[in-house]
C-alpha cells in the first residue's frame, strides 16, 4: 500500500507522531506459514516467506489506515496475543532481517510503526 493510498484528512502534521513497535513470530501451520504479531493479537498467513513479510506488512498499514479514517487510535484495543506465542519468540534465536518491511508511508500521517521485530519459531518436535 502506498502513502497515495492513506487519507490525507488524518494528517497530524505539527504534532508528534505516535509510535508503534510490533514483534511476531513466524511458524508454520499446515501447508501455510503464519506471522502472530505479540502486542497486538493479529495475524496473517501465507504460502511463502517473501508473500508471508508482504501479507503482513499489508496487514499493519492496512489496520492503521482503516483506524485512522474512522478517526480511531491504531492498535488501541486489540488485545496481546496469547501466551503460547510469547514463548514461541522467546524461545526462538533466528530474526529475520528488519528491511524487508516498508512502513514509512505512514509517517505523513503522524504514525511511526518500526520494522517488526520477527523471530522465526522453533519447530515443535511431534
Amino acid at each position: 500500500m502506498d502513502s497515495d493510498n492513506l487519507d490525507t484528512r488524518m494528517s497530524t502534521k505539527g504534532t508528534a507522531p505516535r509510535k508503534y513497535a510490533i514483534r511476531a513470530v513466524v511458524f508454520q501451520e499446515d501447508e501455510r506459514l503464519c506471522a502472530q504479531c505479540l502486542e497486538y493479537n493479529l495475524v496473517a498467513q501465507a504460502k511463502s516467506l517473501p508473500k508471508l513479510c508482504r501479507a503482513l506488512q499489508q496487514l499493519i498499514v492496512g489496520h492503521v489506515v482503516v483506524r485512522l479514517r474512522h478517526g480511531q487510535q491504531p492498535f488501541r484495543d486489540l488485545p496481546r496475543a496469547p501466551a503460547k506465542y510469547w514463548t514461541m519468540f522467546r524461545e526462538s534465536r533466528l530474526a529475520l532481517p528488519a528491511p524487508m518491511f516498508k512502513l514509512g508511508a505512514l509517517r505523513s500521517h503522524g504514525v511511526v510503526v518500526a520494522p517488526p521485530q520477527i523471530r522465526i519459531a522453533v519447530p515443535s518436535v511431534a
